[in-house]
């Protein structure tokens, strides 16, 4: 006898598709990568470009495709947000004097326990958290510029970036 039964399939990361993400460079820009994609970085060792293979040290991580539209990433979440703000903990160790690392969301969820963690994040001065409507992502000589509109600033934002990263989500196995 039993009172419950979980099937837990699993994810795989989202893979967004050819285009759908132009106005933030994905597919464009070679240093506008998904969150899985930064994982593998990070992995590898400190914290680079792909297309240079130079630091990183600059790193914006986007919660939201920034479309007016007040919505997060198909398949984003609660584990999406946590991943970011983890994210930025590695720019901050892998650059630990001018290591930036900036989260542009929509909604942050950190259910529980975890407000703690972000918490602790806020606390950083190294990484910038602010509501806000990513609207694009260019390049800029080396680097790259995200605009952002509607943030908790109540103004235009400007960030010069070494890296860009979209917080995708994951999608169910099944």
């Amino acid at each position: 006898q039993f009172g419950a039964v979980v099937l837990a399939a699993g994810y795989k990361p989202y893979e967004p598709a050819e285009g759908e993400f132009a106005h933030l460079g994905y597919g464009e820009l070679p240093d506008v990568i998904t969150n899985a994609q930064f994982e593998e970085i990070a992995k590898a060792g400190k914290v680079t470009r792909p297309s240079d293979g130079k630091e990183a040290q600059s790193v914006v991580f986007i919660q939201s495709p920034g479309q007016g539209d007040d919505a997060d990433f198909d398949y984003a979440g609660a584990v999406t947000s946590l991943v970011a703000l983890k994210q930025a903990t590695y720019v901050r160790e892998d650059y630990p004097e001018d290591g930036k690392a900036f989260v542009f969301y929509q909604h942050m969820r950190t259910p529980g326990l975890q407000e703690n963690f972000y918490k602790n994040i806020q606390q950083d001065t190294g990484i910038f958290l602010t509501k806000g409507e990513v609207v694009s992502v260019s390049q800029n000589g080396a680097g790259l510029i995200v605009e952002a509109d509607n943030t908790l600033l109540g103004e235009k934002v400007q960030v010069k970036a070494d890296l860009v990263v979209l917080a995708t989500g994951m999608v169910p196995a099944t």
